[in-house]
């Protein structure tokens, strides 16, 4: 990531943070709100319900009607009438009281229940004694008290339906506020939450391209040294096949008019070599830069393998004539699917490591079977084997173990490209100081199958 990047990224972090404080504030603030309003509505339905005066008065009311009944019955009961004088007078009590005061004087009531209270108390039976003109006097003053609590029962039912029907009103807007409040607040934290989510993909965004970077860089990295070695090692093995050459000319100069058709002979095989050996270092290379530039179309078609082995074996031993190769191919149609040409190109590379790798006296031997539905050509030497700490590694381009023999660790990196480029691959099976075997394995031909182009 560049410095410009890394100070984009410093002055995006201050800014989102900068938004997160205030909008986690009215979040807060927004939820708090909510709650004192609740709050709130919960103490003003308690309170209300202490003060519901119209029970109190209706209470109060009913004991003065019973203690009219009290004194006009006909057998008057004295212990009944003072039970109910006292309730009488503490129901009218308890109104003057607290709360209940406070609201009779709001509604201006206040004043006419103390001149009931004292009227009532001047009629004490306790203290004037139970005289039937006493009771008579009671009923006649509950009488008159009667209508004067049905008037302040009346008011105060009126005043509480009021004053419910206001708190209804309140109770109504606070719970707007509270909703209100509520989805503000489910927004606001929809908006963190986005915000978060934001700042999350901007900060995945940039360590994916960190790492993209990184990846080309160590590519580029990669790539730098792949070509040095290329450069290294091609050179030195276009210097050997040259050199070969050029001796061979100046020993043919040398000896002029005295050079004998054998020597003509044998210093043609050694300029027949070394040209050889530049031919295949030049396809490899060439076949190498189209593989990795995706050039190379591969042409499907059967391909009888064991015609394509017997043709490269004579080859091979065209030009090894002292060297045993030894050929053996299964019984039944050994048709695969690939293209000739590159199929022909891994043999020979195959057969050609094989000669290399084997001592003269020690027979190379290639076997050509079927295995399920796929075909398999297999080469194998007699040579030192290949090391544990190499086998891994034995595909890789420029790769070359030890011990180190002529080339330029390109070759079987080649087929093996080749190979996976017709949907197969090589194997290895090696025992070191015993010898090693590669084989090629494609897919069998389909039945009725006919040639088909594929560009990589």
């Amino acid at each position: 990531m560049s410095l410009g990047q890394t100070k984009g990224l410093w002055r995006s972090d201050w800014l989102s943070y900068a938004l997160y404080v205030p909008v986690l504030a009215i979040f807060l603030g927004a939820l708090i709100f909510a709650l004192a309003q609740s709050s709130t509505l919960e103490r003003d339905m308690r309170i209300a319900a202490t003060q519901n005066m119209l029970w109190v008065v209706s209470q109060t009311q009913m004991e003065i009607y019973a203690l009219a009944l009290s004194v006009s019955a006909p057998d008057r009961d004295e212990d009944a009438i003072a039970r109910r004088y006292d309730l009488a007078i503490s129901r009218l009590n308890l109104i003057q009281q607290g709360p209940q005061a406070r609201y009779l004087e709001t509604l201006g009531h206040l004043d006419g229940i103390e001149r009931m209270t004292a009227a009532l108390l001047d009629l004490d039976p306790q203290r004037r004694g139970h005289t039937a003109r006493l009771h008579d006097a009671l009923a006649d003053l509950c009488a008159d008290l009667h209508p004067q609590i049905n008037r302040i029962a009346n008011d105060v039912m009126i005043a509480d339906w009021d004053k419910a029907a206001a708190r209804l009103d309140t109770y109504r807007d606070t719970q707007r506020l509270v909703m209100v409040s509520v989805t503000f607040s489910l927004l606001a934290a929809l908006a963190i939450t986005w915000l978060l989510l934001s700042k999350q993909r901007q900060l995945f965004h940039a360590e994916v391209q960190t790492l993209r970077a990184s990846r080309l860089l160590k590519q580029e990295q990669d790539t730098a040294s792949t070509y040095r070695d290329f450069a290294a090692i091609v050179s030195h093995q276009l210097r050997t096949p040259l050199t070969l050459i050029d001796s061979a000319m100046h020993r043919l100069e040398r000896l002029g008019d005295d050079v004998s058709a054998s020597e003509v002979s044998r210093r043609r095989a050694v300029v027949s070599g070394a040209i050889g050996r530049l031919v295949r270092l030049s396809d490899t290379v060439l076949l190498l830069a189209r593989i990795d530039n995706s050039q190379i179309g591969v042409r499907f078609e059967p391909l009888h393998m064991a015609d394509i082995a017997r043709t490269l074996v004579a080859e091979a031993q065209a030009q090894h004539h002292v060297r045993r190769i030894d050929l053996s191919c299964a019984e039944g149609p050994l048709v695969a699917w690939g293209d000739g040409d590159l199929v022909g190109h891994i043999i020979d590379n195959l057969l050609s490591n094989a000669l290399k790798f084997s001592a003269p006296d020690k027979p190379v031997e290639m076997r050509v079977f079927a295995q399920g539905q796929q075909i398999a050509c297999a080469v194998s030497d007699q040579g030192p084997g290949i090391t544990e700490v190499d086998q891994p590694y034995v595909f890789d381009r420029y790769y070359r173990g030890q011990p180190y023999v002529e080339g330029v660790g390109l070759g079987l990196a080649l087929a093996q490209s080749l190979a996976r480029l017709q949907g197969g691959h090589i194997n290895l099976e090696t025992w070191p100081g015993k010898g090693s075997v590669f084989t090629l394995w494609l897919d069998a031909a389909p039945s009725g199958s006919r040639s088909q182009r594929s560009d990589n």
